[in-house]
């Protein structure tokens, strides 16, 4: 009898939902770490009198530590279990917030927000790992919907309540918000989580592929966030980039050779589970577009107040919790694309009305906005991530979960990165136009006005990359009948 299996005996059927409550919890609270600094970085530079530089290591450090760590969770279950990993990443994630909550320099900040960010890469493999361990086959539609809520529930909360904290309060106060959540996590995860199977040694630790990895996510985001203030043609940026190539080529050559690799590259014999990590590569490359970009939009054209730019959000919370259990019991019972077409298409015509926006866009079109693309997010990732982990085994499962967040956290960097880009691009570009033509703008600078077309040519991207979608959305409907 496995150690689950006695926390079955134990706690009865209601098992189940104190299992998805205890990783709900921390899903939450650490995926409120993402955007709740996010905010108050502005707060924080003006206060400690941080450059842009400095101050954009807060989000690259947490970016980079976030990503690789997504990988190192299924050795760490492996090597000490669900219970003690769970218990150890969020009292390191206490530990770390509140050394970010004191911090009053930027080596305190940095730090505080790298241990962070790899406490937040750890627990979304392990969540979803726990979840599938707990959910039937017939079940694991429901149990990836009420993993995806946690992904998106967390950045309506940090943008209201961060925007409410740094106008009011300061800035120190956000670091401290998820504490409580953490506490009730790990008090339930040590009732509900189940201990290692056996004893005996510890697994060996991929230290050669985890330093691999780390040099060449670290190389690539440091490349992407310094281009705009470098120069895209710097030898830095050149050479940076150079760098991550040839460390990312080294760690999948290792990953072949390794006995006991970080990355069990066998999950990509699965081609369901391939095209479903590229559907994810680009869902969630557009969904961290959106989540970047829009606010972006919100504060400096339509000069909304933090508080205000996180009300956006309050329309799409709601539509997430309404659609989200639903979702996960349709996903169960029918063919993926009954939701994944019309979760796409919901998402396309979103982000088709953001390329509209102009100065004139009202507060109500923006939440109407966002509660119409929250049904993509309701409908979309849950079929898609559930029918990729079902084409795995069950003992790689824990790596293609890894993979799939790994993914959707690549694409995002480089879905922002790529937008970063093209703004400044066609900011220039614009700006020329209306220069030359020497049109009247309105009411609006032509600064402003180049501004705004800029922003729409950045959605209208995104619109391009959910139609492109279609095509892996399509191939898991076939190769799951298949």
């Amino acid at each position: 009898m496995t150690q689950r299996d006695r926390l079955h005996l134990r706690y009865g059927p209601r098992y189940r939902l104190w299992v998805t409550l205890t990783v709900m919890l921390g899903l939450v609270a650490l995926g409120m770490s993402i955007t709740i600094v996010n905010v108050a970085i502005p707060f924080i530079s003006d206060d400690l009198g941080l450059s842009e530089a400095e101050a954009q290591w807060l989000s690259t450090g947490f970016l980079a530590s976030t990503t690789v760590s997504l990988l190192v969770a299924p050795w760490l279950v492996h090597a000490i279990g669900q219970r003690a990993t769970y218990a150890g990443l969020l009292l390191t994630f206490i530990a770390a917030s509140i050394l970010g909550g004191l911090g009053n320099g930027m080596a305190m900040l940095v730090a505080a927000r790298v241990i962070q960010g790899a406490m937040t890469g750890l627990i979304r493999p392990l969540a979803m790992q726990v979840l599938f361990d707990v959910y039937p086959a017939e079940g694991r539609g429901m149990a990836v919907a009420m993993y995806g809520m946690c992904l998106g529930l967390p950045l309506t909360l940090a943008t209201v309540i961060g925007g409410w904290l740094v106008e009011h309060l300061s800035w120190h106060y956000v670091f401290f918000v998820p504490l409580p959540i953490c506490a009730a996590a790990v008090v339930m995860g040590g009732f509900f989580l189940p201990p290692r199977e056996g004893r005996g040694p510890l697994p060996p630790f991929d230290w050669a592929g985890a330093g691999l990895l780390l040099a060449a996510v670290f190389a690539l985001l440091t490349a992407l966030s310094s281009g705009q203030r470098w120069g895209w043609s710097d030898p830095r940026i050149v050479g940076l980039a150079l760098f991550s190539l040839v460390a990312g080529a080294a760690f999948v050559a290792w990953q072949r050779r390794c006995a006991q690799p970080l990355m069990d590259l066998s999950i990509f014999r699965y081609r369901l589970f391939v095209v479903g990590t590229l559907a994810m590569l680009l869902f969630g490359g557009t969904f961290y577009s959106v989540m970047y970009l829009l606010p972006q939009f919100v504060q400096s054209v339509l000069h909304f107040s933090p508080i205000t730019t996180g009300m956006i959000y309050l329309p799409s919370t709601a539509v997430l919790g309404v659609l989200v259990p639903l979702v996960g019991w349709l996903s169960d019972r029918h063919p993926p694309l009954w939701l994944t077409l019309p979760g796409l298409a919901s998402t396309a015509y979103a982000v088709w009305r953001m390329a509209q926006m102009d100065a004139g866009t009202s507060f109500a079109a923006l939440a109407g906005i966002m509660g119409i693309m929250a049904i993509g997010m309701a409908a979309y990732p849950p079929p898609t991530l559930a029918n990729a982990i079902a084409a795995l085994p069950a003992r790689l499962t824990g790596y293609g979960s890894g993979m799939l967040n790994f993914v959707m956290q690549l694409g995002g960097a480089l879905g922002t990165a790529g937008l970063v880009i093209l703004l400044e691009h066609q900011t220039v570009v614009h700006g020329r136009r209306i220069a030359a033509a020497g049109a009247p703008t309105g009411e609006v600078s032509p600064d402003g006005r180049a501004s705004i077309l800029a922003y729409q040519d950045g959605f209208w991207m995104m619109v391009i990359s959910l139609v492109i979608l279609i095509v892996p959305t399509l191939l898991v409907s076939r190769w799951r009948r298949d």
